[in-house]
C-alpha cells in the first residue's frame, strides 16, 4: 500500500543464519507469508535463512554497501573514477546495460583491483536484481538506507 510498517524488533544475538531464520520464521508464523523482496546489506547468515524461509522471493543486496566497501579497498587517487564507473552500472536503464557497463568496469580495472572486481561479479546477479522492476520503484529497493533510517 506504499508505507512502511515496522513489524517486530529483536535486540542483540548472533548473526547466524540459524538466528535469523528464528527470527524470519516467527514473523512467518505471525503471518508475514508473502514477501516478493528481500533487500540486504550482507550480514552473515542474513540471505540463507531469507531464501529458507521464503524461496520464491527475490533477493537484492544493498548496492550502496557494496559500493562503499569497494572503495575502502581501492586506493585514495582512484576512488572518485571507480565510484563514477560503477554509477554506470547501477544507473543505468536496464540490466543489458548494465551488464554491458559491468563488463568495461571489469576491462578497466580488474588487473589493478582483481578482488574488488572479482567480488563485483560473484555478486552481480543479487546486485542487479532491482533492474528487473519498473524504474519509478528502483531507487527505493536498491538499497536498505531507508530501512536503516527508519528506527
Amino acid at each position: 500500500e506504499g508505507y512502511r510498517e515496522i513489524l517486530d524488533f529483536f535486540v542483540g544475538g548472533q548473526e547466524s543464519a540459524y538466528g535469523w531464520r528464528e527470527i524470519l520464521q516467527q514473523l512467518y508464523q505471525r503471518g508475514v507469508k508473502e514477501v516478493l523482496l528481500g533487500v540486504f546489506d550482507g550480514l552473515p547468515g542474513l540471505e540463507e535463512a531469507f531464501r529458507t524461509v521464503y524461496p520464491k522471493a527475490d533477493v537484492q543486496r544493498c548496492v550502496v554497501h557494496k559500493v562503499r566497501n569497494t572503495l575502502s579497498r581501492v586506493r585514495k587517487k582512484d576512488q572518485f573514477e571507480v565510484a563514477e564507473d560503477l554509477k554506470l552500472i547501477y544507473r543505468a536503464p536496464n540490466k543489458e546495460m548494465a551488464l554491458q557497463m559491468f563488463q568495461q568496469f571489469e576491462s578497466k580495472w580488474s588487473s589493478k583491483y582483481p578482488r574488488e572486481v572479482q567480488s563485483w561479479a560473484n555478486e552481480l546477479d543479487v546486485l542487479l536484481t532491482f533492474m528487473d522492476d519498473p524504474s519509478s520503484i528502483r531507487s527505493v529497493i536498491y538499497t536498505t538506507n531507508a530501512i536503516e533510517r527508519t528506527i
